[in-house]
């Protein structure tokens, strides 16, 4: 397996990934391509059966995504049993460059806790620890103040807010910003940010859009299963030019993320954004701030 960009490290990291995927022949040349302190460790010839053996389950493989340094190539892999496993691969500094550690193993590895649940029904675990606390929804597409109005709220209120662009920025440096799904990856955040507050008695204020009905049910379920308030306010803007104004003039500051947003991208979910079940608080940005505060202040407090 050969790659479009070319390093010591990514080429062994090609030839580990060839003896994961079955190539024939594969391995005569291990001791020329393991480092001695790693061959110490491992015979050649121990480790080119390791890999032949792991072939029966890892082949065919389909790399995914690749990340390189200096020394040091990872290769996300999605296997036979549509799982992914991720071969890492680090070589000698100095040519001829060869492997001195290798391993490969689950993206989510088995010997982790498990991962929140999709639905907090019955989850036991957190019954009664959220009593008296309030898990505050702000929902709303970009441009209708819901950011602001989720700010000013926290305050008045003393709840932390955890806003998605903020956490999606801090993520940029690593990649963030290009990777699959990355708003389901910012309701998982908020999700596990919510999921502490909760656990710890204390009250949690989300700012996220929200389009996904499925993030919504998870996240009344959990206010649910802790015995907290769940309110929910969708913010709006019935002006479209204003609307408009406010998206592509907004300058928010947040570190690694962009300032004004896509209008026609913003209309496009309008269109698709689906309606809230169960009780909701909406709010028009035509309306002054200090009104809408004093509106959601009264409906969380009541």
């Amino acid at each position: 397996m050969r790659y479009l960009i070319s390093s010591p490290a990514t080429d062994r990291l090609g030839w580990i990934l060839d003896g994961l995927n079955g190539a024939a022949d594969w391995g005569s040349d291990a001791a020329d391509v393991l480092a001695p302190e790693f061959a110490a460790l491992v015979p050649p010839d121990a480790f080119a059966e390791r890999v032949r053996q792991r072939a029966a389950a890892f082949a065919p493989g389909i790399v995914t995504g690749l990340d390189t340094s200096d020394h040091t190539a990872r290769a996300r892999v999605r296997v036979r049993d549509g799982s992914v496993q991720v071969v890492t691969c680090t070589v000698e500094p100095a040519a001829p460059h060869r492997i001195r550690a290798t391993r490969t193993m689950a993206l989510i590895p088995p010997v982790l806790t498990p991962r929140l649940p999709a639905d907090f029904t019955g989850y036991q675990e957190l019954a009664g620890l959220g009593t008296g606390a309030r898990l505050i929804v702000f929902s709303g597409l970009p441009g209708t103040g819901k950011s602001t109005l989720a700010e000013a709220a926290g305050r008045q209120l003393r709840a932390p807010v955890f806003a998605v662009d903020w956490l999606l920025g801090s993520l940029t440096p690593f990649g963030g910003y290009h990777l699959d799904d990355l708003f389901g990856i910012g309701a998982e955040l908020l999700t596990t940010l919510a999921f502490r507050q909760l656990e710890l008695g204390q009250p949690a204020v989300l700012d996220f859009p929200a389009e996904d009905p499925a993030t919504r049910a998870r996240w009344r379920s959990l206010a649910d299963a802790a015995g907290a308030e769940f309110r929910v306010i969708v913010c709006t803007c019935s002006d479209r030019e204003l609307h408009r104004a406010r998206l592509e003039g907004r300058a928010r500051g947040i570190p690694g993320w962009h300032e004004g947003g896509n209008w026609a991208n913003v209309e496009l979910r309008l269109a698709e954004f689906p309606p809230w079940t169960g009780e909701v608080l909406t709010i028009d940005a035509v309306q002054p701030l200090e009104q809408n505060l004093a509106t959601v202040l009264q409906y969380v407090t009541n």
